[in-house]
């Protein structure tokens, strides 16, 4: 049964003959995890990996672009709104 985690950050890397160790800490101190690659397995997964990982980041950038546009017309509709109207404070 595989087990589901998010990995936050990578604390160690080392090898041995043919294998990669990884050594890694998530949000949660239950989820840390090792993890051994066979070396040519992991460097055959390399190029899909670093695709994945750069069309992850341009989705996270345009999301937090689009949050902050969306935020400046939702700012310009309330205050548009609001134009003319007399302030209850005096």
């Amino acid at each position: 049964m595989s087990k589901e985690l998010f990995i936050l950050k990578t604390t160690e890397l080392y090898t041995s003959p043919g294998v990669v160790h990884i050594q890694s800490i998530g949000f949660e101190p239950e989820d840390s995890a090792y993890i051994e690659f066979d070396a040519r397995s992991l460097l055959e997964d390399i190029p899909s990996l670093y695709r994945m990982a750069k069309q992850a980041v341009e989705q996270e950038e345009a999301h937090e672009l689009n949050k902050y546009v969306d935020f400046k017309k939702e700012l310009a509709s309330d205050y548009k709104g609001k134009r003319g109207r007399k302030s209850l404070i005096e």
